[in-house]
């Protein structure tokens, strides 16, 4: 790939982390649920350890025109039938938009990484580029199937306790 384009992946992909860091940060403020604060304080500290990875690319590729081979290691799991809220959470439903719009918001963060990540992957031939931006995709989708299953588990009870039904 060439240097001009690889800098214009990295600097989108720096947004994107930019991105998911605000909407945690403002997730983790907003909700009531002590567990979905801590785990939406985990998932912005995720983010801005991405963010600081993709700054140093950034700089290596632009002084010295090479990839650094960073390994960011594994992703934290997000486990249980109730990932990202309490279990108490879905007793409480009525009037929790902002969780639901939350998690909506988050997973369409995390799939719009995965698909932009995936891209760079296959656009790069250089074998840390795809390192990297391989285990980003793949801490993104550690992200998008926590999010997914607490969606999954809360949304038939949220959409009763509001009085509607999904249009689709």
């Amino acid at each position: 790939m060439e240097k001009s384009k690889a800098i214009d992946g990295l600097k989108t992909a720096l947004q994107t982390e930019l991105n998911g860091i605000e909407f945690y940060r403002m997730a983790a403020e907003k909700t009531d649920d002590p567990k979905g604060k801590k785990v939406f304080e985990m998932l912005a500290t995720d983010e801005c350890m991405h963010f600081e990875v993709l700054q140093k690319q950034y700089a290596s590729l632009v002084k010295k025109n090479e990839w650094q081979n960073i390994d960011i290691g594994e992703a934290a799991a997000l486990e249980g039938e109730s990932p990202i809220f309490s279990a108490q959470l879905k007793e409480r439903l009525k009037g929790k938009h902002f969780e639901m719009t939350a998690l909506s918001i988050g997973a369409m963060l995390e799939s719009n990484s995965i698909d932009f990540y995936r891209k760079m992957k296959e656009e790069n031939d250089d074998p840390a580029a795809i390192q990297l931006y391989g285990q980003l995709q793949k801490w993104e989708h550690g992200h998008l199937e926590a999010i997914t299953r607490q969606l999954n588990l809360i949304k038939e009870e949220y959409w009763a306790e509001q009085g509607f039904a999904p249009l689709f």
